[in-house]
């Protein structure tokens, strides 16, 4: 891994999600720390296709994306709920989904699809981050509020 991707992966271990259809909202702990109740049945994933690699494009070039995106997730007959990311104070936030029913592969998969470098598994034990290459995954805690 470069050492730019390496800055924007890491910037994925910092990241604050909100899923507002849920009222959820998850930050990232230290890794064995979890707080709060997991509320599905096995891990979930996080995928966006907001501004690829290191490409910032218009908000409705991100907009357009998402949108098929969602609509991929839906022809797929995935159960997802709309979520944003970014930074705590919201400086930085980017739209995604938070899906049930991928696996770790599908889930990079989509990742790779949209140019994205990393995307999200939550599951009880753990907030990860997994790398589309072939970085290792970064295992951290959770809390959900």
């Amino acid at each position: 891994m470069d050492a730019a991707r390496a800055r924007r992966t890491a910037d994925y271990t910092r990241a604050v999600l909100r899923v507002p259809a849920l009222e959820l909202v998850l930050r990232p702990m230290p890794p064995g720390r979890v707080e709060g109740t997991f509320p599905f049945d096995r891990p979930v994933h996080v995928v966006t296709a907001h501004n690829p690699g290191a490409t910032h494009l218009d908000d409705d070039e991100n907009a357009a994306r998402q949108a098929r995106l969602d609509a991929d997730l839906d022809a797929r007959g995935l159960t997802h709920w709309r979520t944003v990311a970014g930074a705590e104070d919201g400086a930085h936030a980017e739209a995604g989904a938070l899906v049930v029913g991928l696996d770790d592969d599908a889930a990079r998969a989509l990742g790779v699809a949209w140019g994205q470098d990393a995307v999200f598994r939550w599951s009880r034990e753990a907030w990860t981050v997994l790398a589309c290459d072939d970085a290792a995954p970064v295992d951290l805690g959770w809390r959900v509020a």
